[in-house]
C-alpha cells in the first residue's frame, strides 16, 4: 500500500510538472532562436537564420531553469551568466529584459534579473542583428570571457529570485554539460554545424523524481 502511495504521488508530480510545459530534455538550457517561444520540435528551424542580408531579430531564451539546489523549477529568474560569441562585422544590439542589469559589457552578460518563468521557458535577451553579407555567421554562447568572474568556474549560470538568488549551472543547447563550448547554439547563412538539444521535455522532467 505504501508503494502504492510513494508512486501516484510521484505519477502526480510529473503530470503537474508536464502541465508546466517543459519543451527540452535538459534542465538549465540557454539558446537563440529565430522565435521567443521555441518548441522541442521547430528548435532546428529557430536556431537558423537563412534570409536575406539585412537587418532581423533574435532572441537568446533560457528553456526549464531548475533550482539544482532544491531540485525544483524556477519561478524567476534572478540572474543569468554567460559570453555570446559571434563573428566580427555583424552589428548586434542586445536588449534585456526590463528587469535585468549588466555588470559587464557585452558580449559578456553578468546579469541581475526578475524574469518571470512562463511555460517553462524566459527571454533573457533580444537581439536585433544586421549584417551587409551573406558570409556564414556562427554565434556561440560560453563562460564569461574572464575567468575571475565565473561564478561556477569554467561554466555559465543562472540564479533563482525566489531562493536568495541561489545559484545554478546552465548549459548551453548544444549540451554543453561537458564542456564543449566550441559548437555554435545558432547559425547564419549556414546552419549545418548548429546542434541545438531537441530532445522532448518528460524525459527531464522525470529525471527529477527519479
Amino acid at each position: 500500500m505504501k508503494r502504492f502511495l510513494v508512486l501516484t504521488v510521484a505519477l502526480m508530480l510529473v503530470a503537474s510538472f508536464a502541465n508546466a510545459q517543459f519543451l527540452f530534455e535538459g534542465e538549465n538550457e540557454i539558446g537563440m532562436f529565430m522565435v521567443e517561444n521555441p518548441t522541442a520540435e521547430s528548435a532546428q528551424d529557430d536556431a537558423c537564420y537563412m534570409g536575406s542580408p539585412g537587418q532581423f531579430t533574435a532572441y537568446v531564451v533560457l528553456t526549464n531553469p531548475v533550482n539544482q539546489n532544491l531540485g525544483t523549477p524556477m519561478a524567476n529568474v534572478g540572474g543569468f551568466e554567460f559570453n555570446l560569441g559571434y563573428a566580427a562585422g555583424l552589428f548586434v544590439t542586445p536588449v534585456l529584459h526590463p528587469s535585468a542589469t549588466n555588470f559587464m559589457s557585452p558580449p559578456d552578460f553578468f546579469c541581475g534579473s526578475n524574469i518571470p518563468v512562463v511555460g517553462g521557458q524566459c527571454t533573457l535577451i533580444t537581439l536585433t542583428i544586421g549584417t551587409f553579407t551573406a558570409d556564414p555567421a556562427p554565434w556561440y554562447i560560453a563562460p564569461v570571457s574572464d575567468p575571475a568572474v565565473q561564478s561556477i568556474p569554467g561554466s555559465i549560470a543562472i540564479t533563482d529570485a525566489d531562493d536568495n538568488f541561489s545559484l545554478s549551472e546552465a548549459y548551453n543547447t548544444t549540451g554543453s554539460v561537458d564542456d564543449i563550448w566550441d559548437v555554435p547554439v545558432f547559425g547564419m547563412f549556414e546552419c549545418s554545424g548548429v546542434v541545438p538539444n531537441e530532445d522532448v521535455s518528460w524525459g527531464g522532467v522525470k529525471t527529477l523524481y527519479q
